[in-house]
């Protein structure tokens, strides 16, 4: 995991269950989020170096399924933590009620190098395009519900100066025509930061309504309660003493008799008479 830059790195062994929060919770107790110059929060980022592009990653995602999505042939991605303005937007606490809307004339790169201009909508937490504000010939291009934001980071040969991407979730194998796994846009650095954080919200809505057990509280790790479950046992009744049974001894013993008790039986003589062991009596 490194933090800030290339040059610092931690190791952050990751399970199944953890989230971008826990890791931000864990380089905090270290001390490796002490001394940084910046603004804003500290965030996971999802730097996918393949595309040459990073995306925050909110508080409660799971990183694993992050990494999975990944291009297994190839190992440059990784997670990096930044300070960003963008951390309390992305908070939980800062879900809105209802999906945000925004629309505007950018570029669209319809094909590799090849840019429209076009009427973009997200609206329904899902981003459409047409070729004039109308909307009569909208096109649904993709949903947030596996669709996330992405700022260009890599020299990109675009229209405007701020690029950034709509890109899946999802693996690049899922899809059959390969055009559909990310669609690119350009524009004005104000107006990409907008869009950018609109699109960043609308996923997060969708997160909430559609992915609600990520905003589950976790078992703990040894399978035992959470601290909010008491546990209590039954007191301890006295029985009376007439309901007690007598003590038993723990071996059963036969009686003992004493010698003098046993009543002494006749001599008797075994052998044969006549016999050479036979005794005279």
């Amino acid at each position: 995991m490194f933090v800030g830059n290339l040059q610092q790195f931690h190791m952050v062994e990751i399970s199944p269950d953890t989230t971008a929060g826990d890791v931000v919770a864990l380089m905090e107790s270290q001390g490796a989020l002490v001394g940084w110059a910046g603004t804003g929060g500290w965030m996971v980022f999802e730097v996918a170096q393949d595309f040459g592009m990073e995306r925050p990653i909110r508080s409660y995602e799971l990183l694993v399924d992050i990494q999975s999505s990944w291009l297994k042939d190839k190992t440059v991605n990784y997670f990096m933590l930044k300070l960003t303005p963008l951390a309390s937007t992305l908070a939980r606490s800062a879900i809105p009620s209802s999906s945000p809307t925004h629309s505007g004339y950018i570029e669209w790169e319809s094909r590799r190098g090849k840019w429209s201009k076009r009427w973009v909508q997200l609206k329904e937490h899902s981003i459409y395009l047409s070729k004039r504000d109308n909307g009569k010939d909208e096109v649904l291009i993709c949903s947030l519900s596996n669709f996330d934001a992405y700022q260009v980071t890599r020299p990109y040969k675009a229209p405007k100066p701020f690029t950034f991407s709509v890109k899946s979730t999802d693996k690049l194998s899922f899809f059959e025509n390969t055009d559909d796994y990310m669609h690119t846009f350009s524009c004005s650095e104000k107006d990409g930061k907008i869009w950018m954080e609109k699109i960043l919200i609308a996923r997060s809505y969708v997160l909430y309504q559609e992915k609600n057990i990520l905003f589950g509280s976790k078992p703990s790790g040894n399978g035992a309660p959470s601290s909010n479950t008491v546990l209590s046992r039954t007191g301890t009744r006295k029985s009376s003493s007439s309901a007690q049974r007598p003590v038993q001894p723990l071996v059963n013993m036969p009686p003992v008799f004493m010698a003098s008790a046993v009543p002494s039986l006749p001599h008797a003589n075994v052998f044969e008479p006549g016999s050479l062991l036979s005794r005279q009596t």
